[in-house]
């Protein structure tokens, strides 16, 4: 196996607590593709890379597999998860069915300033489309949807959302067409409209029904 790509964890900032630090600096190394879907990794050459004992490492490695980050080899270390092209299209169903259930929830505290900052959002994401600035384009994506996501206190809901987002728009290596990006910003002016409206169920199922669409024009790139 070809040298790792890390620095020792000691140069790395981040929380005190090692176990924390761990899985945050790998969860950096993922989001950066230091550690590429479908890669093994041992286990001891990991530790030797990082310079810390087994414990915190496994332990933060447990959590990233709980996570579908990653899963566990028997004797062997780790292997890097990948996403099938049905892994994204069941992952985005779920999305929406989670986004749409935070929606119904907190309709009632959707307001006008809230409405507002969604548009605003949205226009940035139309100008970062064109001017094809995909990161900031998906970080604005990310932001228009946590305006009423925030407003819900089911962390647990909000968790499994969080997970879903990283997995499909953060980490890995997809191509989401520029159709498809061309959509997404089109879905997000009718779902205001229906929230302007005040018809909660109607902007619930908006939300649900448009993440069962199966032609998502999310390919999956196997490009270094």
């Amino acid at each position: 196996m070809e040298d790792l790509p890390f620095n020792n964890l000691s140069n790395q900032p981040g929380p005190s607590l090692l176990r924390t630090q761990v899985y945050e600096y790998l969860r950096r190394e993922l989001k950066q593709e230091n550690l590429k879907p479908g890669m093994s990794v041992s286990m001891n050459e990991l530790m030797t890379h990082l310079g810390i004992s087994r414990t915190p490492l496994r332990d933060a490695l447990l959590q990233l597999q709980n996570e579908g980050f990653v899963t566990f080899l028997p004797q062997r270390g780790i292997r890097i998860n990948e996403l099938s092209q049905k892994d994204i299209e069941n992952m985005y169903e779920m999305l929406g069915a989670l986004d749409s259930r935070v929606l119904l929830a907190v309709f009632d505290r959707v307001g006008r300033a809230e409405i507002e900052q969604m548009k605003q959002i949205n226009t940035e994401m139309g100008k970062n489309l064109e001017k094809q600035n995909f990161p900031q384009y998906w970080n604005l994506n990310t932001a228009f949807h946590n305006v009423y996501l925030n407003l819900s206190t089911n962390e647990l809901i909000l968790n499994h959302i969080n997970i879903l987002r990283q997995r499909l728009f953060e980490f890995g290596k997809k191509d989401w067409s520029l159709r498809r990006k061309h959509v997404i910003h089109k879905e997000h002016l009718t779902l205001m409209e229906l929230i302007e409206k005040g018809n909660a169920i109607a902007a619930a199922d908006f939300m649900r029904d448009q993440h069962t669409i199966l032609d998502l024009d999310a390919k999956i790139s196997h490009s270094p």
